[in-house]
């Protein structure tokens, strides 16, 4: 019975070390979950924060995607004038051309009017050349728009997609934060639970201890009572015990009264 309440002891002690370390570590990882659980509420922050600049900047671009084909619709106008324009200077030439031919028909009585046709001729040929350039500016800059348009589109489809993405994110974030918080609970709830149990198994070892103390005093008890009964030395029988007679009576007379003494003790 002293061994083996020397062993629970024991046993018990270790076990409730070993059940302090693990409160201990369970509070770690407790604290260490819960502040796990605030980085992810706050990571699902930003990430709808982003979410909202992403759709913003969507937004733009399509915005930007119409500016920029408005931009496109006018540039064709304007090439439609500036076509016009260098029309009207290709007719404009072709009539000073008429009116300097005339001119010199006319002899020295249209000598002036030679001059201004020359100058009239000038004028459209300096305006053509002009309708031409700016012709070919208008050129470059609608295949310009064209390309600011396809890499705009192409930009607006990206933002799509990132927005599609930081939404997939943020349900998954918003999974993660809610299995974090449960998490975060049930660990509280154990660690509550083994902090009962660490308490009510140092209580077992010290009740263990106090029972092991009574355990090693009941051995010595017993030890000195196996001492003070071995002081004991039984009589001999002096005579032999005939069956009636004296002695034989007296011998049972002796042993019940030493029957009755042990039940009454």
């Amino acid at each position: 019975m002293r061994t083996a309440a020397d062993n629970l002891a024991r046993r018990t002690e270790q076990q409730a070390a070993a059940l302090e370390e693990t409160s201990a570590a369970l509070e770690q990882v407790t604290s260490t979950v819960k502040v796990s659980a605030e980085h992810t509420l706050e990571t699902r922050s930003l990430v709808r924060e982003t979410k909202e600049c992403a759709a913003a900047s969507g937004k733009i671009v399509k915005d930007a995607v119409a500016a920029m084909s408005r931009i496109e619709t006018a540039s064709q106008e304007i090439a439609q004038i500036i076509g016009v324009i260098d029309e009207i200077a290709f007719q404009t030439n072709l009539l000073a051309l008429n009116a300097g031919v005339e001119a010199a028909r006319a002899g020295d009585s249209g000598k002036g009017f030679a001059v201004v046709a020359q100058e009239v001729r000038e004028l459209a040929q300096r305006s053509a050349r002009a309708a031409r350039e700016i012709k070919d500016l208008i050129g470059n800059s609608t295949q310009e728009v064209s390309k600011g348009v396809k890499h705009v589109g192409e930009a607006g489809r990206a933002i799509d997609q990132i927005d599609t993405f930081v939404r997939r994110i943020d349900q998954n974030i918003d999974a993660i934060a809610t299995a974090a918080s449960e998490q975060s609970v049930g660990l509280q709830q154990i660690a509550s639970a083994v902090n009962e149990i660490d308490q009510m198994t140092q209580q077992n070892a010290a009740m263990v201890e106090e029972t092991s103390a009574v355990s090693h005093a009941l051995a010595d008890g017993v030890q000195r009572l196996a001492g003070l009964v071995g002081r004991f030395k039984l009589n001999r029988r002096g005579a032999i015990r005939e069956p009636g007679s004296e002695v034989e009576r007296n011998g049972a007379y002796n042993r019940a009264a030493s029957s009755r003494a042990v039940r009454a003790a």
